[in-house]
């Protein structure tokens, strides 16, 4: 017997438990579990874009063109690679992530936002569809932390692909 054959009650030496609830037969008051609040959205401020303009102006320093997903790939690599303090972690991020959103909405059509969620408030694209906004900052500071490589052009490529299609 497997692992999922386990897992899913079906070991040789037990028999289903019918008494145990199913799906049908749990509610939102006695689950355990709290739904998720919905995500907001709103536009840019005068504060918002002024966020963004300081963090583009770094971009001709570190060779990003955001039109140029390589060129946003490179920049992040290079970071990775040198981390030796030279530039703090936050602003790495900060530039990245903003070159990242700028990419997605020259390339797909997304459009700055401000997203508020369950885990914070914080800048993010949302796809031209009205899907769910990419918090791009924390999309790079998650693989920041793990020192990830070379994950930039098939996560951001595959985001673009998806807004336009």
């Amino acid at each position: 017997m497997g692992l999922f054959d386990r897992l899913r009650g079906r070991d040789a030496d037990t028999t289903p438990d019918d008494s145990a609830p199913s799906a049908d037969d749990v509610n939102a008051d006695d689950s355990g579990v709290e739904a998720l609040e919905e995500i907001g959205i709103r536009r840019l401020t005068a504060e918002d874009e002024a966020r963004l303009e300081q963090a583009r102006a770094g971009y001709a320093a570190h060779g990003i063109e955001p039109s140029d997903l390589q060129s946003i790939a490179a920049a992040y690599d290079r970071a990775v690679e040198a981390d030796d303090g030279a530039i703090a972690s936050a602003d790495v991020v900060t530039l990245i992530s903003t070159a990242i959103g700028d990419h997605l909405v020259a390339a797909a059509g997304h459009r700055w936002v401000v997203s508020t969620d369950p885990f914070g408030t914080d800048l993010a694209v949302e796809p031209p569809r009205h899907g769910i906004p990419v918090v791009t900052r924390t999309m790079v500071a998650v693989r920041w932390m793990g020192r990830e490589r070379g994950w930039i052009p098939g996560v951001v490529g595959h985001l673009a692909r998806a807004g336009r299609g």
